[in-house]
């Protein structure tokens, strides 16, 4: 558990924001959690900060802004020295609304609505960047983890205080040209460094420059928040057996032990997901016509009537 009111974490804090340049925002803090990355968030102005996975940003009208940056104390919660702090990209799912089902590591939801429906950007080629030390590298939409790049390298006190560029692409062409669809975008990222474990996923909504957007910021903020340990799940959803692909041996396998998959709402994943993954493209393995479809419907129905009447 982090500490914020540890007396040399503050001292750090307040050297760093004595520089006028660096006042007045707010940072997405790592820190080592006994062994692992912790996430949280410190705030420059009140000098206070805590644990937080997700966290709000809005675009400027270049759609390219380098806050929120990236701050790591000296103290008792340091990372370690002389490694590099590192990320890689998500893939989240979307578990409602009419893009239920839909994986990638970049969400959009156009703001408008009674509640956030998230799903896919309106084309296959945006792309969201963070300039890393090293170049930038990109979110593409990949229903995979994606990699990043090293935000920075620790000093031997394990300190960090970066603020790299993040930047949103509509045509992957790396220009303004044309602009992306106003509205809301997350992604999913994960903290690596060597010597502690990989962050828990750590989310960030981010909302487009329009004035009008900005009502639909704290829906989807709560959106992602009710789902801060299911929106990545590792592996492919319904590949019950991990051999890489959802098919029939995954529904076996859902048989023999449902209770522990998850039940009737991982059969759901199953179904949604049939025939996705490398083999399936192949055609290794045969996809049900969709009578066959139903009649995994029915199986799963007789199951959950069965566990009702069990209670």
């Amino acid at each position: 558990m982090f500490n914020h009111s540890s007396k040399q974490f503050i001292a750090v804090i307040v050297l760093l924001s004595a520089s006028p340049a660096m006042a007045q925002h707010v940072d997405i803090l790592v820190f080592d959690a006994g062994g692992r990355i912790g996430v949280g968030e410190f705030n420059f102005d009140t000098l206070t900060g805590g644990e937080n996975r997700v966290h709000l940003s809005r675009f400027s009208g270049a759609y390219t802004v380098d806050s929120p940056g990236f701050t790591a104390p000296i103290g008792p919660e340091s990372l370690p020295g002389n490694q590099e702090l590192s990320w890689e990209y998500l893939p989240l799912t979307v578990d409602s609304g009419p893009h239920a089902g839909h994986r990638s590591t970049l969400l959009y939801w156009d703001g408008t609505g009674e509640s956030p429906e998230f799903g896919p950007t309106a084309t296959d080629d945006y792309e969201f960047s963070i300039n890393g030390i090293y170049g930038a590298a990109a979110a593409v939409g990949s229903d995979e983890i994606e990699p990043g790049s090293v935000i920075a390298p620790t000093p031997p006190n394990g300190s960090i205080h970066e603020h790299p560029f993040f930047f949103l692409d509509d045509n992957g062409d790396g220009t303004n040209a044309t602009l992306p669809a106003a509205g809301i975008y997350v992604l999913g990222m994960r903290f690596q460094i060597s010597g502690l474990e990989d962050s828990d996923p750590t989310f960030m909504v981010w909302a487009t420059p329009e004035i009008s957007v900005l009502p639909a910021i704290q829906p989807a903020a709560a959106w992602v928040r009710d789902r801060v340990d299911s929106l990545f799940v590792e592996g492919l959803p319904g590949d019950f057996d991990g051999d890489g692909d959802v098919d029939g041996g995954d529904f076996l396998t859902w048989q023999r032990d449902h209770d522990a998959l998850g039940g009737a709402e991982a059969l759901t994943q199953w179904e949604i997901n049939y025939g996705v993954g490398p083999a399936a493209s192949i055609g290794a393995f045969h996809v049900p016509e969709p009578t066959s479809l139903a009649l995994v419907a029915g199986i799963s129905l007789v199951w959950i009537a069965t566990k009702r009447r069990r209670v």
